[in-house]
C-alpha cells in the first residue's frame, strides 16, 4: 500500500480532508496527517535532516496544504525531502510564489496569459492609482484568502490611506488594486490537476454582495469542461509551474477571459459539490503516478 503524507491542519476546511480520505480508501492508499508546526530541521557538520514530531522521517509522498505561515522551516524541509527522492506535489517555491497575488500576476504576464490590470502597492506609501482608470476599484491583501479583507471604492480617488499602518522596517503585507470588471459579483473558478481542467464552475455572489467566493455565500453553477476558460486555467497553472490548483477568472465586456488569481492551496470541496468532479481522487492519482514514475528511473 502506498502511504501519502498530507501536511495540513485537518480542521481547516475539513470537508477537503474528508473527500481526500474517501478517495484514498477507494484507491487503496493510506493518508497520514501531519501538523505543520511539528516540523523541525536539524543540521550539524556531518548530517542535516528534517524531523516530524521529534523523529527523523523520509516520506515517499507529501501533499502540503495550509502551511504558508510556517514557510521558514517547512520550505527548507520540503526542498530537502524532494532532493532525497520524496515526491512533493506543487514544488514549494512555486506554491509559495502563487500565494502572492502580485507575483502570480507577473508570472501570468510573462507567459502571455490575459490578466486583470493589477497594481501592487504598500498601503502607507504615496500611491498613484490613476492607471486603473476612473471607475470602481477593488483592493485585496496580496496573501488574502476566501475573499477576506477585501475593500471596494467607487474610484481610486476615494481610497484613503489607513492611519494604523506601521512604518517600522518589518515585513508588512502588501496589497493589490484592480478595476472592477463588469461590476464584479461573478467569476469563473477552474480546478486543474496534472495539466487538465477537471472541474469548472461559474460563481454568482449573493444579493448585496460583490465577492463571488462560495465561502461568502455565492452560488455555483457547473460549466462544461470544453468552456474556453478551461484552456486558460490550464495555461495559468502551467505559467505558475504548479501540479494542481484553483484558477479564478472573469470575462470582460469584450469577451476576453482574464485570470484574477491562481491558488496552489485552493479548496476543492465547493467545486466538487457543484460539478460532481472527484478532485480529491485526481490529486491522489497524480501523486501515485508520480511515485511510480520515480521508482522506474
Amino acid at each position: 500500500m502506498i502511504t501519502i503524507v498530507v501536511l495540513h491542519y485537518p480542521e481547516v476546511v475539513g470537508q477537503n480532508w474528508l473527500l481526500m480520505k474517501k478517495a484514498a480508501r477507494k484507491l487503496d492508499v493510506e493518508l497520514i496527517s501531519w501538523e505543520p508546526h511539528k516540523i523541525q530541521f536539524y543540521c550539524e557538520d556531518k548530517k542535516c535532516y528534517p524531523l516530524y514530531d521529534g523523529q527523523e522521517v523520509n516520506p515517499a509522498v507529501i501533499i502540503h496544504r495550509t502551511i504558508f505561515p510556517f514557510s521558514g522551516v517547512i520550505l527548507p524541509a520540503l526542498h530537502y525531502w524532494a532532493s532525497t527522492g520524496t515526491v512533493v506535489l506543487n514544488a514549494p517555491e512555486f506554491a509559495y510564489r502563487s500565494r502572492d497575488k502580485l507575483l502570480t500576476t507577473i508570472d501570468l504576464f510573462r507567459a502571455g496569459v490575459s490578466i486583470v490590470p493589477t497594481l501592487g502597492f504598500i498601503r502607507s506609501g504615496n500611491n498613484d492609482f490613476s492607471m486603473l482608470g476612473g471607475g470602481q476599484i477593488i483592493i485585496k491583501p496580496a496573501h488574502g484568502v476566501r475573499g477576506e479583507k477585501i475593500q471596494f471604492f467607487p474610484s481610486y480617488k476615494d481610497y484613503i490611506v489607513p492611519t494604523d499602518v506601521s512604518t517600522d522596517l518589518l515585513p508588512l503585507e502588501h496589497y493589490i488594486a484592480q478595476p472592477f470588471i463588469n461590476n464584479g459579483g461573478h467569476d469563473i473558478r477552474a480546478f486543474v490537476v496534472d495539466g487538465r481542467c477537471i472541474a469548472i464552475m461559474q460563481r454568482q455572489a449573493r444579493k448585496g454582495e460583490i465577492r463571488a467566493n462560495l465561502a461568502q455565500g455565492a452560488q455555483g453553477k457547473a460549466l462544461a469542461l470544453n468552456h474556453p476558460a478551461s484552456k486558460i486555467g490550464v495555461a495559468a497553472l502551467k505559467a505558475c509551474e504548479l501540479d494542481y490548483g484553483g484558477v479564478d477568472m472573469i470575462e470582460d465586456s469584450d469577451g476576453t477571459i482574464r485570470v484574477l488569481e491562481v491558488d496552489a492551496w485552493a479548496g476543492f470541496a465547493g467545486i466538487t459539490t457543484v460539478t460532481g468532479a472527484n478532485v480529491a481522487k485526481a490529486i491522489i492519482d497524480m501523486a501515485v503516478n508520480k511515485l511510480k514514475e520515480k521508482k522506474k528511473k
